[in-house]
């Protein structure tokens, strides 16, 4: 069997750090395992010797409370320990998320995180009991293979040649329906993707009656294959498992009828031999069954070491944290800057730039631009969110580089057009909660919602108003470049000439350089500069 089908699963486990003595006590469970067989044969031996056969009792139940204890520990401590495993391994994609580039991460996609933080971990953690039991299993048909032939050679070489054989016949099986599990794994991931339109879009599914039957009929289409695949999956372990049987019972007929005929001093063991086949069967059976246990973990194990390795790559390098100075914001730089997003080919579908432009400390300036122009993606390569393809990128001189993008990102708050709306206060150090109250008091929505344990009391609240929120703990973090991208898009007529006359100007006036994507063409007056945007460049520049 090639053992590389394996690596995933084992490269997964290679992480534990169990005690030695689990290993122990798994042999000793599958030693006792044997040692029960041994013992009933030898009391059958001895059934007209009431004092041999009394010791062989007590003998027994030892051998019992001992598989017992062994059984229990090996259970319940690998079970404790694959969880450990499995948390650490949901921290570690955390960490790898965090420390993404957005670029890349928006490439790898929600689906596959999400299958693996849940459906891969959980699939991984409910095969744990059962290839516990499979090594043990194993090591028991090991033993007693070893006392099937001290007690018959040719009950043993009939024995191995029908384990190789259907060893041979499941692995051909276990490779097959792999490759199912496989696709239902793809197709199951297309599944959520196309699910997650219908959840995030629900608003404009149930107003487009056609909408809401075209991607009815997607998802009807995605889960048809996906059961046909999981189908198919099932039947090949199905009749996998009925091969095993088959392969069991012709090897008992073979040792019960025709050994005798080739072997005439196996008749005096053959009664023995055939309990210990017996005894056989059910670890084999079980080493049989738990194959698609075994081949269902491999896959989920291959899928989070593969998405690892994606988050690896696309980790950014260690970075200089030091924090933005509590003076006035530098200066902005950006030189011969361009970006593009590129389809699955490699080829550029949209490119930004080149972009040339100095923003000064303290300015406001705003950009407008239809939709599509580039503005959200330029806002992204401000904040350092995109890396620029070309070009540099600076802040008081300093280059925005891997070594000091997290500095650099540190200078930015922003409430950008995909923005998350989360329900603590993360990252802002030394909370004041009379500053916020009075935040939510300016911003009009401290009846709606407040702060209560480090939380807000609710989000459930209109699309302006969780942008008031987001916007007020952009200001709680404190830093002097605020980037906002069609903020006053939701807002009521007041509010928006609040943003624009009132709040803006005292803003500027704490000395922060606001950048603000705006359709508000009435409220250009109070940007010190207006840039427009078309086709990913700077078009027209007003003052």
């Amino acid at each position: 069997m090639n053992a590389a089908r394996w690596s995933p699963l084992l490269q997964l486990l290679s992480t534990s750090r169990l005690d030695r003595r689990i290993i122990w006590m798994l042999a000793l469970s599958a030693l006792s395992n044997a040692a029960l067989l041994a013992t009933i044969n030898a009391a059958a031996d001895n059934a007209a010797n009431a004092l041999a056969n009394t010791r062989m009792m007590v003998l027994f139940a030892i051998i019992v409370v001992v598989f017992l204890r062994t059984q229990r520990y090996v259970l319940l401590t690998s079970i404790s320990e694959v969880e450990r495993i499995l948390d650490a391994i949901r921290l570690r994609i955390s960490r790898l998320v965090a420390r993404s580039d957005l670029r890349r991460l928006e490439l790898v996609g929600r689906a596959r995180i999400y299958g693996s933080l849940h459906r891969e971990t959980v699939t991984i953690s409910q095969a744990a009991s059962t290839l516990v039991v499979a090594c043990q299993s194993a090591m028991m048909v090991v033993f007693s293979l070893i006392y099937l032939g001290w007690l018959s050679r040719g009950a043993l070489a009939l024995m191995l040649i029908a384990i190789v054989v259907s060893v041979r016949v499941h692995y051909k099986r276990v490779m097959q329906s792999s490759r199912l599990l496989h696709e239902a794994q793809h197709t199951e991931n297309e599944f959520f993707d196309a699910f997650t339109h219908m959840l995030e879009g629900f608003k404009e599914v149930k107003l487009n009656r056609a909408r809401a039957e075209s991607l009815t009929g997607q998802l009807a289409a995605i889960s048809t294959r996906l059961r046909d695949v999981k189908v198919r999956s099932a039947a090949s372990f199905a009749l996998q498992f009925l091969y095993g049987q088959l392969s069991v019972y012709l090897l008992l007929g073979a040792i019960v009828f025709l050994l005798p005929r080739l072997a005439a001093e196996y008749t005096d063991v053959v009664t023995k031999a055939t309990a210990s086949i017996l005894f056989i069967v059910g670890p084999l059976t079980n080493l049989f069954s738990t194959m698609p246990y075994f081949s269902a973990a491999n896959v989920a194990a291959e899928a989070i070491v593969e998405l690892e390795q994606q988050l690896e790559a696309a980790t950014e390098p260690p970075s200089d944290e030091r924090r933005p100075a509590a003076s006035a914001p530098p200066t902005i730089d950006m030189r011969g800057v361009r970006f593009s997003f590129a389809d699955s080919a490699g080829h550029p579908t949209f490119t930004v730039g080149p972009i040339d432009l100095t923003i000064p400390s303290a300015e406001v300036l705003f950009i407008v631009g239809g939709n599509g122009s580039g503005k959200s993606t330029f806002l992204k390569l401000l904040t350092g969110l995109y890396p620029p393809d070309e070009g540099l990128i600076s802040l008081g001189g300093i280059t925005l580089n891997a070594a000091t993008a997290v500095w650099y990102r540190s200078h930015f708050a922003a409430v950008l057009s995909d923005y998350h709306l989360f329900d603590r206060l993360y990252g802002v150090e030394d909370v004041d909660v009379e500053q916020v109250n009075d935040l939510l008091t300016m911003f009009e929505i401290e009846s709606k919602t407040g702060l209560e344990d480090g939380r807000f009391t609710t989000l459930d609240l209109s699309a302006g108003q969780k942008k008031r929120i987001a916007l007020a703990v952009a200001l709680l973090e404190d830093r002097p470049i605020l980037v906002l991208d069609e903020w006053a898009a939701d807002q009521d007529p007041e509010f928006r000439r609040y943003f624009y006359e009132t709040l803006i100007p005292r803003l500027k006036g704490e000395g922060r350089t606001i950048v603000a994507a705006t359709h508000d063409d009435r409220y250009f007056s109070a940007a010190d500069r207006v840039l427009k945007m078309e086709d990913g460049r700077f078009t027209d520049l007003k003052t």
